[in-house]
């Protein structure tokens, strides 16, 4: 089996049982490379907090492809990053759109959606309790 991408050289002699012939000319026989076809990718969480994180996984179709190595983008690096090992970061709130690229093979886009990052309410009490109204504390 050859391997893609890669320069072979090749000479060819006979052999009759005694002896062996003069080698033929060398041949260089360069193979081509396997291009992708497919980026399908995955991302495991699309709701995040700010400041919480995901992870991005992408299947290539075929897995043996010589274009390279997958870049990954995000529309707004403002509402989340992506980096080139696929960890998204939450920044802000807001909508983004991630995207995973192999030579001129892209993905679907899988949108990711940041909400603010849940407040605990801790020490609620009220005062001021009327038939109509009543006034809520908390630290």
């Amino acid at each position: 089996n050859l391997k893609a991408k890669t320069t072979y050289r090749f000479a060819v002699s006979a052999h009759n049982g005694l002896r062996e012939s003069e080698k033929s000319n060398i041949v260089t026989v360069a193979t081509s490379g396997i291009s992708a076809v497919s980026v399908t990718l995955t991302i495991n969480s699309t709701s995040l907090e700010v400041g919480g994180i995901a992870k991005a996984t992408v299947t290539i179709n075929p897995a043996n492809q010589t274009d390279g190595t997958v870049t990954y983008t995000s529309s707004n690096a403002q509402v989340a990053t992506i980096d080139q090992n696929g960890n998204i970061t939450a920044k802000q709130t807001g909508t983004t759109d991630i995207k995973a690229a192999i030579g001129d093979v892209e993905s679907s886009l899988v949108r990711i959606t940041v909400y603010e990052a849940l407040v605990n309410v801790s020490g609620l009490s009220s005062s001021n309790v009327t038939a109509n109204s009543v006034t809520l504390n908390w630290s």
